[in-house]
């Protein structure tokens, strides 16, 4: 019974001992990756898409704009410094084929990023439209069968 309390008391000791060794190597480990000695200051505190983001360090946005390739926007590259340090966020764009960036950006083909306008729509096809809409109309999506014969379902 005492080995097993001694054995208990040692363990526990230990993995106090592992965790505060832990949490002040944590920091200084990675404040020494980011440029300026900080961290990137995440997103775990973000609970909705509008919420206010933090300020991104300019010293950070310099050096990983220095690394990744311009035709990257600031805000993309602004959000990835969020949770990433600008040598992280320079070796995840380096692994993205060019044309998957281009075609994420929208640079592809010679009219990416261009809306094209074909003019007016003509009375044919506002006539081609509208019987669209009321065959659409006529259709009977909601019908799920005769309610009438239906047994009313057990709680």
């Amino acid at each position: 019974m005492t080995f097993l309390l001694l054995a208990a008391v040692l363990i526990v000791g230990v993995l106090v001992l592992l965790s505060l060794l832990r949490r002040s190597a944590g920091p200084a480990r990675s404040a020494a990756a980011a440029p300026g000695g900080q961290r990137p200051p995440g997103t775990r505190d973000l609970d909705e898409e509008t919420a206010a983001r933090p300020e991104i360090d300019p010293q950070a946005l310099a050096h990983a704009r220095a690394q990744v390739s311009p035709a990257v926007p600031d805000a993309v590259l602004s959000d990835a410094l969020l949770d990433a340090t600008p040598g992280q966020v320079a070796r995840l764009f380096s692994a993205v084929p060019t044309s998957v960036m281009a075609d994420a950006l929208g640079a592809s083909g010679a009219q990416a990023g261009k809306v094209q306008v074909q003019g007016q729509a003509t009375a044919q096809d506002m006539a081609q439209l509208r019987g669209l809409g009321d065959a659409l109309d006529d259709l009977d999506i909601w019908s799920f069968g005769d309610d009438t014969t239906a047994k009313p379902h057990k709680a």
